[in-house]
């Protein structure tokens, strides 16, 4: 039992380096083959996923819409790879005009990229070209992406430590997420005050995953809203992972208004696609192309990814995904709550649209708990800033008899802890 994904994580340990893959799950996990929201180890063991891939993929492994997607493009010999900021494939055009016609109308212009932090990294240039300021504020627990230039913006120290000489942190404000509004009011006046650098934007997740499924208190991103358009600093919604569905609506920016808005994950339907759009007036801050971009990359638009990006968004909007994320995240949470709470370790439960999060008492135990639950057959993952919790970001179209199995082995495990 096992041979197959020891031989492989050996495989694995010997030409990656150490840092970019986690090897040290025991039993170990090497992803074979999936369908749905069942994923089948290298050694024929099943599981139920509880992630879709970090949230990447609404529509479960292997959708019916992937699956056509694919087979058309080979059949009628598709593109699969254009010059996006030279010349565009029709796919890139038709994402960028389906994706806008179903944002808020205020957010006219977008660019896409590849990934989260891409997508993050072309706000935090559009900020600076639209404001010609230097300054950010972000929130304490935030995670916007691991690239050099935003890594400034995420929270973790550990993340930051090691490139510390070359980041821009004296840039950046950090304030605690969801504090009063009087502090991020004075923040921003600091960094405004005459012969200091400008704020240029404030970055803000609406519900902070990685750091544990962390909801702001009610009415705290209105007033932020608020209080940017008053100092007229930009307001930055990174949505990679609450967006498209996931909390229940398409974006938490149909409700609150913002001048950047972040998409990523969900987008691409399960390959690498990102968008960042804005507000007209800011987004044509970018100077016209006139044959080579500033900002581009050789993979940006890609138009297999664009082609199963447009599907995904038709298919979410046709089968109603985000109204059945809150009608069966409220369940779902409902469930938890009546199977988990009064638990020892459990701390709160809480979430919104199938964004759910456990939080447990004791630092790391999250990371344990999810090491009980993969040898249980369950795939969940450990957040918070200590690790002390889990989230479960599963598939819209999770079937109900799998959320029963899945919460019956939630408690199961939750009494070994």
């Amino acid at each position: 039992m096992e041979q197959n994904q020891v031989h492989l994580m050996d495989l694995l340990r010997r030409w990656e380096c150490r840092d970019a893959s986690y090897t040290q799950a025991v039993p170990p996990l090497v992803f074979e083959r999936a369908l749905g929201s069942k994923v089948w180890d290298a050694d024929g063991r099943v599981y139920i996923d509880m992630c879709a891939g970090f949230g990447v993929l609404s529509l479960g492994h292997n959708s019916a819409v992937q699956t056509k997607v694919f087979q058309a493009t080979t059949e009628a010999c598709l593109v699969v790879h254009a010059m996006g900021d030279v010349y565009p494939s029709r796919d890139k055009i038709e994402l960028l005009a389906l994706l806008g016609s179903m944002l808020p109308s205020y957010l006219e212009k977008g660019s896409l990229a590849l990934s989260g932090g891409q997508a993050i990294e072309l706000a935090v240039k559009t900020a600076q070209i639209a404001s010609r300021k230097r300054g950010f504020i972000s929130f304490e627990g935030s995670y916007h992406g691991l690239d050099l230039g935003i890594l400034p913006l995420t929270s973790r120290k550990d993340f930051k430590e090691p490139f510390q000489p070359w980041l821009a942190d004296h840039y950046v404000r950090e304030l605690a997420f969801g504090c009063p509004l009087a502090i991020i009011e004075a923040a921003i006046e600091k960094q405004n005050a005459p012969g200091s650098y400008g704020c240029a934007a404030v970055i803000v997740e609406p519900i902070q995953g990685r750091a544990g499924i962390r909801i702001p208190p009610e009415g705290w991103l209105q007033g932020l809203s608020d209080l940017c358009k008053k100092h007229k600093v930009l307001l930055i919604f990174d949505e990679i992972f609450t967006g498209l569905g996931r909390c229940g609506q398409l974006t938490f920016a149909e409700h609150v208004d913002c001048d950047i808005l972040c998409l990523g994950k969900a987008l691409g339907g399960g390959l690498p696609l990102s968008a960042c759009f804005a507000r007209k007036e800011v987004m044509d801050c970018w100077p016209l192309n006139q044959g080579e971009a500033i900002h581009t990359g050789t993979f940006f638009g890609h138009p297999l990814s664009c082609r199963l990006g447009k599907a995904t968004l038709q298919t979410i909007m046709k089968d109603e995904l985000a109204a059945r994320a809150k009608i069966f995240g409220n369940q779902m949470l409902e469930d938890l709550r009546q199977t988990l709470e009064g638990l020892p370790f459990v701390v709160d439960i809480r979430g919104q649209g199938m964004m759910l999060g456990i939080e447990l008492r004791v630092d790391g135990m999250g990371a344990r708990w999810m090491d009980i639950l993969r040898a249980h057959g369950v795939i969940a993952l450990a957040n918070g800033m200590y690790g002390q919790g889990i989230a479960l970001t599963p598939a819209l179209n999770l079937p109900v008899a799998e959320w029963a199995e899945v919460l019956s082995t939630l408690k199961m495990t939750l009494q070994q802890l």
